[in-house]
């Protein structure tokens, strides 16, 4: 099973080098786009930097589709190629400039990336009824990023092996910003048994997210 670190897209170039650096014991990288709705580095950009930096590792790109036309999902879906890097689509957050276009949708952005032999997939959310999620995963994706597990005996249900669960990890210093967040986390105390629980599947691999805590994260396999 993969290990896969999240790269937060700061507009600081020097920042985002010296977190791919830390973070080298990861089998791969996420980038999400504009994360909140704000602007920041383009992932294609930060896809480009590692794929520099280590050639063997994998790229995903998290890439948000409220805000942009089919020109573009097609020039991200070109660019990701280029650097072979793979695709999570998603609609994202509300923008805090600019308008909503809503022109693209996840499915047809995925088949778009596809069919340019670029791996791509989509969002499943654990919070949806058993059926939804069911019904989501007969979608011909290539990856499920998993969100909002609460229980990991959910998959129990379900075919694994196209599955990405994020795992947002709480710490002691992160609490209050992962409080202010709607969306489930792991206490880092708990990560270990969490992870046993996880490893009795044959998931794709694991996303790690330690917003506000860099240190944890960059060590983040000493804790499981």
């Amino acid at each position: 099973m993969k290990t896969y670190a999240e790269i937060y897209p700061s507009k600081n170039l020097n920042n985002i080098n010296d977190a791919i650096d830390a973070l080298e014991s990861f089998d791969g990288f996420n980038i999400p786009d504009n994360p909140l709705g704000y602007p920041t580095m383009p992932p294609e950009v930060i896809g480009y930097i590692i794929r520099q930096k280590f050639p063997g590792k994998d790229i995903i790109i998290n890439q948000r589709l409220k805000d942009i036309n089919e020109l573009k999902v097609r020039s991200i879906i070109t660019a990701s190629k280029a650097i072979n890097a793979s695709i999570i689509f998603t609609q994202g957050d509300t923008p805090k400039f600019g308008k909503e276009f809503n022109e693209v949708s996840s499915s047809y952005a995925m088949k778009l990336a596809i069919h340019r032999g670029v791996e791509s997939g989509l969002i499943l959310s654990f919070k949806k009824p058993l059926n939804e999620i069911l019904q989501r995963m007969q979608l011909k994706s290539n990856i499920f990023l998993v969100i909002n597990m609460d229980n990991p005996s959910i998959l129990e249900n379900l075919g694994t092996s196209r599955l990405i669960p994020y795992i947002i990890v709480k710490t002691k210093k992160n609490a209050n910003i992962l409080n202010k967040i709607n969306q489930t986390s792991v206490d880092l105390e708990d990560l270990a048994i969490y992870m046993d629980t996880l490893n009795k599947y044959s998931l794709k691999g694991v996303l790690f997210s330690v917003p506000g805590d860099n240190e944890t994260m960059e060590n983040i396999r000493d804790y499981f």
